[in-house]
């Protein structure tokens, strides 16, 4: 057998255990590193096995899942793939609801499992081996017990599995059983053959394959893979995986550092040269400065345009959107131009950013506050307010704000662009529409504590100053929350 020509991905799931954000996305169409997971599994079956048809099962929120099907249809042309409903009884009645269309041997993904640098080829050098086997199951070898606990584990003789020990309190062994399956049309007969769970109350696949395992007569076999396995049962599953992928594909990453100035000769030179050796890039948009900021700027060497806001302080927004758009970077680093914050904290940045889509700072720990800067407690106070304002409006996304006006912050390129159609804030409130925006799209922004210095050239921020920006910002969360809808893709 050259190659498998069928493919099954299990898309249907409720997800209960990644719930609030299941209850609105589905885990297949989780993204990490620009495709969703569903879109990997696809491009998976096809590169390694030469797959022609997939047959996706949906279920809970299928029109996205279909949607995405047909985003999959443009990229990967070649595939002919068609969703079909579940029976919402359970993975093995799902996979058994396609006998009549399936009648030969195809492979099975379960479709909230990713799969990293995998070899999942070795599943042909197994049924070339054992050309008679009735199925086989993809298994890894792993140290960490605790996931053997919340999936399964096999006992094997040689590379024949005797059984399947479903979430065993103490595993047999370190071989922990994934969701990719290779099965003939025997599986078939065999679901026909398989009580129901007990516990569950549906047919359990894994009942199903031992039931095979002890009776068939060709047997089931272990395909050892080497991969990185990701099964995506919660959120914190779901980070590990983004932050795992981009920690190993970090180094390749750019960085760039936007400094929007608006005469700021007396720190710029300072600013620029504690940045400069630790970004791609560093790109100084300026605001019509009448002193020598864009004069030091040059002689730094660095990127520098003009923005024609006629020097205008209540344009911020404006001039920081444009000075991403000139930008080439993949991550974007925002800092102020003033000297209120340094670059030693920009690697914890840099961290977080790692299963993160955008990281702000958090000026709020007394002990990182130089003394004499401009954070007043009541300036302070209302930031927090504000903050936890925009927590109770989007509580099932999960964000912690304590600060929505720091001007220290890294967004990836990909995910600002897909939020970037929702910007319209002209002034320094861009921070906490940014923030929103990035939150109703269903994307993760977290905070961080960065120092914080006296700002040269400080401006003084009154007490009417902090009313206004209170109202306007109440209103700006009023207007995302209720007139523009909660529930955003950022397409």
């Amino acid at each position: 057998m050259k190659k498998i020509r069928i493919g099954v991905i299990a898309a249907a799931g409720k997800g209960t255990r990644a719930y609030p954000r299941t209850s609105f996305i589905p885990k297949p169409l989780f993204v990490i590193e620009g495709k969703s997971i569903l879109h990997r599994n696809v491009e998976l079956m096809v590169k390694t096995f030469g797959i022609e048809k997939v047959y996706v099962l949906v279920g809970h929120l299928k029109e996205q899942i279909i949607a995405e099907i047909d985003h999959i249809r443009l990229v990967i042309p070649k595939v002919v793939i068609e969703p079909v409903d579940w029976t919402e009884k359970g993975l093995a009645s799902d996979v058994a609801s396609l006998e009549k269309t399936i009648h030969e041997p195809f492979l099975t993904i379960l479709g909230d499992e990713f799969y990293y640098r995998t070899d999942h080829d070795i599943f042909l050098k197994v049924f070339k081996k054992h050309p008679q086997m009735a199925a086989s199951i993809g298994i890894v070898k792993t140290s960490l017990l605790s996931r053997i606990r919340k999936n399964y584990s096999v006992v094997l003789e040689n590379d024949k599995i005797l059984n399947l020990v479903e979430k065993p309190e103490n595993p047999p062994n370190e071989l922990l059983g994934l969701g990719s399956y290779f099965f003939t049309p025997e599986y078939f007969e065999f679901f026909k053959k398989t009580p129901v769970s007990p516990k569950s109350g549906v047919i359990e696949i894994t009942d199903v394959i031992d039931k095979m395992a002890k009776e068939s007569k060709g047997g089931v076999y272990a395909t050892m893979l080497s991969c990185e396995y990701f099964n995506i049962n919660s959120m914190q599953d779901y980070y590990h995986a983004v932050y795992e992928v981009r920690n190993d594909l970090f180094h390749k990453f750019k960085t760039s550092l936007v400094i929007p100035t608006n005469n700021n000769e007396r720190s710029i030179t300072d600013v620029i040269v504690d940045f400069k050796d630790k970004f791609n890039e560093i790109i100084v948009i300026d605001n019509e400065s009448t002193d020598e900021t864009l004069a030091l700027s040059k002689k730094e060497k660095v990127k520098t345009y003009t923005f024609p806001g006629d020097g205008d302080p209540t344009r911020l927004g404006e001039q920081v959107r444009r000075g991403i758009e000139y930008a080439t970077g993949d991550i974007i680093v925002v800092v102020s131009p003033d000297g209120s914050f340094r670059s030693k904290d920009f690697p914890k940045l840099l961290e977080y950013m790692k299963d993160s889509d955008m990281v702000i700072g958090t000026r709020t720990t007394r002990q990182m506050i130089e003394q004499g800067s401009n954070l007043k407690p009541l300036y302070r106070l209302v930031n927090l307010l504000m903050g936890k304002l925009v927590e109770v409006f989007w509580w099932g996304q999960e964000p912690r704000f304590t600060d929505v006006d720091c001007q220290f912050f890294s967004v990836w390129r990909e995910s600002y662009e897909r939020v970037k159609p929702q910007l319209v804030v002209e002034d320094r409130k861009f921070i906490v529409e940014l923030m929103i925006d990035i939150v109703r799209s269903h994307m993760r922004c977290i905070e961080i504590p960065v120092s914080y210095f006296k700002p040269v050239g400080q401006v003084e921020y009154r007490l009417r100053d902090m009313i206004s920006d209170s109202f306007h910002i109440m209103k700006l969360i009023i207007s995302k929350k209720f007139y523009l809808g909660e529930d955003r893709d950022g397409e």
